[in-house]
C-alpha cells in the first residue's frame, strides 16, 4: 500500500479534561478579593500540598455521579496531577461514580506533566510585595504579559504548553481509541484547550479572562472520523456543584 493511502486511527475515542474542585487556596485568594487585598500565602504550605474544602469534596463527587449518569461510556484511565487536591478530586469523582455503578474500577495514572504551572519566586506573594522585592521583574512582567513572563525558577505559558504536549503524544501513544479522563489545574486545561483547538496567545487570554475554567469543570472532546477531536462542551459543571461563588 502507498504509504500516502495508509490511515492510521488517532486519540482516544472520547477525552475528557477536568479541573480539581474548590481548595483551601481558591478560598484564601476568594475571601482576600472579598477583603479588598491581594491574596498572598506565603509560609502557609506547599502548593503541592494544597487540599479540597468541603465544597471541593462535594463537586468532585458531584461531578462523578454527573459522569456515570451522562450516558458516555465511563473513563477506562484517569491521569491525574500529583498535587494533593487533583488527586482528592480523583478519589471523590470515583466514589462518585462508583455511587452509580459499584463495580466501577480504573486505572489511575499519575502524570507530573498536568501539574499546576510553576510560579518560581512569584508563588505565593500578592503583587505589591512582589514589586517590592523584584521591582525590575515586576517592571518585566508587565511588558511581557501574562502569558509570555517566566518568573525566575517558575514557567510561563508557553512552557505548560510544551509539557501537555508531550502528554498529547502520549495519548496517541498508548491511549488511542480509550475513554480518558484528565484531572489537572486550571493553566493546564486551557493547555489543552490551545493545542488541540491552535490558539494563538490572544484566544488564550481572551478564553483566561472571560470565561476561566471552574473548579470541576469538565472539558470534553469527542473523536471525528478516528482522526481528530472535536470540543463538545467546556466548564460542565455538576448541577448540585453550580453555585454562586464557589468557582
Amino acid at each position: 500500500m502507498d504509504r500516502a493511502t495508509l490511515r492510521f486511527d488517532k486519540w482516544p475515542s472520547l477525552l475528557r479534561i477536568a479541573r480539581h474542585g474548590y481548595s483551601t487556596a481558591n478560598k484564601r485568594k476568594d475571601d482576600a478579593k472579598k477583603a479588598g487585598q491581594e491574596p498572598q500565602w506565603t509560609e502557609v504550605e506547599r502548593d503541592q500540598d494544597c487540599n479540597l474544602t468541603s465544597i471541593g469534596h462535594q463537586q468532585a463527587f458531584d461531578l462523578g455521579v454527573g459522569i456515570a449518569l451522562s450516558g458516555d461510556p465511563l473513563p477506562e484511565v484517569i491521569v491525574t496531577s500529583p498535587y494533593t487536591r487533583a488527586k482528592q478530586t480523583t478519589e471523590g469523582l470515583v466514589r462518585g461514580i462508583q455511587s452509580v455503578h459499584p463495580e466501577y474500577n480504573p486505572t489511575i495514572v499519575v502524570e507530573e506533566r498536568v501539574r499546576e504551572i510553576e510560579f518560581g519566586i512569584m508563588d505565593g506573594i500578592d503583587r505589591a510585595t512582589f514589586r517590592k522585592l523584584f521591582p525590575s521583574e515586576a517592571d518585566r512582567r508587565e511588558r511581557d504579559g501574562k502569558y509570555y513572563y517566566r518568573p525566575p525558577g517558575g514557567e510561563n505559558r508557553p512552557d505548560v504548553r510544551l509539557r501537555v504536549h508531550s502528554v498529547l503524544d502520549t495519548l496517541n501513544r498508548d491511549y488511542v481509541g480509550m475513554n480518558v479522563l484528565i484531572v489537572c489545574h486550571s493553566v493546564v486545561v486551557l493547555a489543552f484547550r490551545s493545542l488541540i483547538e491552535r490558539w494563538e496567545e490572544a484566544e488564550y487570554l481572551q478564553v483566561d479572562k472571560e470565561d476561566d475554567v471552574k473548579n470541576c469543570g469538565l472539558t470534553t472532546y469527542d473523536r471525528v472520523d478516528n482522526r481528530k477531536l472535536k470540543l463538545r462542551e467546556y466548564n460542565k459543571v455538576a448541577p448540585a456543584s453550580n453555585q454562586e461563588g464557589m468557582q
